[in-house]
């Protein structure tokens, strides 16, 4: 019997009780019994049919089945099974990519050494007020040092990604293993549909040199999934930054200016902003809000919805009506 609704083409309902469901011939009765009322007058019956009547005798018996069936399925407990509801906002897919390593416990170039203002502290803030008001926003966190960790994935639980950077408190450990940390985000896309803008935010303050297949690599990933890279990049006072270096030949010397040129070879939209001090970081991040405007479809699980309700209403209002027709009904014709 709990298949009959499956069988009816609505798979997404489901029967709490479904031994219930064996009764329901019994909502047919209204349609099918029919009474001969008796008048004192029975010449009356000669007299012609009135549509009217006809038609209120009709929906005595829908009413009277509705009424019936509806008191059935209620006692049934049909509900809503767990299920997928797409939502249509504005924003972008933005998959964070952390760097955890030592160094990002170090202080920006020209700043004093205090634990409030280190490079991980600073990213940590600014990345929180960027998921607080990324209202519309699907985000996700992958932080890498030498190997990445699926951080928090993508979706709509703002709490989820909070947790994930509130946990950046431990601190730091490893080294820099960009590649590693670009590829898990990327690996996150794959297979999924095109519903909206992608975004790979790189947050790091060191830079790599890449071998020719991992360049390959992550040069097929990008243009395969169409993600778009930011990279805010957190200077210290030893690096030489992302501007070209004035000896060739010393590429060991100058690993962020590589990456940063590698990163503009991709093919794919790339933006580097050079942060020396918390403002430059809160600016970086403002100005990439303000790029993530498209439509994006997401979809989110609904829990089950106890539709027993509903159908005790339909059966409350069937028989308003059918209390309604009783007490309007001519039951006897007096003398004049």
């Amino acid at each position: 019997m709990s298949n009959w609704i499956s069988q009816l083409g609505l798979s997404e309902l489901g029967l709490s009780n479904p031994a219930y469901c064996w009764l329901l011939p019994l909502a047919l009765l209204p349609l099918i019994v029919r009474s001969q009322a008796a008048f004192d007058y029975p010449s009356i019956i000669r007299l012609p049919v009135d549509p009217i009547s006809t038609w209120l005798d009709r929906l005595w018996r829908v009413f009277g089945a509705l009424a019936i069936g509806s008191i059935i399925l209620g006692l049934s407990g049909v509900y809503w099974k767990n299920h997928t509801v797409e939502h249509v906002g504005r924003g972008a897919h933005v998959m964070i990519v952390l760097d955890r390593s030592a160094s990002m416990n170090d202080n920006f170039a020209g700043q004093q050494a205090s634990d409030e203002s280190n490079k991980m502290a600073v990213a940590r803030k600014v990345l929180q007020n960027f998921v607080a008001k990324s209202r519309e926003d699907l985000l996700g966190v992958v932080t890498f040092s030498t190997s990445p960790i699926m951080a928090a994935p993508m979706g709509g639980d703002r709490e989820s990604v909070l947790s994930a950077l509130k946990a950046t408190e431990a601190g730091g450990m490893g080294f820099t293993a960009v590649a590693r940390g670009l590829g898990m985000a990327l690996d996150y896309f794959e297979g999924k549909p095109m519903t909206g803008s992608r975004v790979v935010l790189l947050v790091s303050d060191g830079g790599a040199h890449l071998e020719s297949k991992t360049q390959d690599m992550l040069r097929n990933q990008f243009k395969r999934q169409g993600s778009s890279l930011y990279w805010i990049f957190l200077r210290s006072a030893n690096s030489p930054g992302l501007t070209k270096p004035e000896e060739e030949g010393n590429d060991d010397a100058y690993p962020e200016y590589h990456l940063h040129r590698f990163f503009g070879t991709l093919g794919v939209a790339y933006q580097a902003y050079e942060a020396e001090n918390p403002l430059a970081v809160e600016q970086a991040m403002a100005d990439i809000a303000k790029l993530k405007n498209q439509p994006v479809r997401y979809q989110e699980a609904a829990p089950r919805l106890d539709l027993s309700n509903i159908f005790y209403l339909i059966a409350f209002l069937c028989t308003c009506g059918l209390l309604a027709f009783y007490f309007t009904e001519v039951k006897q014709w007096r003398n004049a």
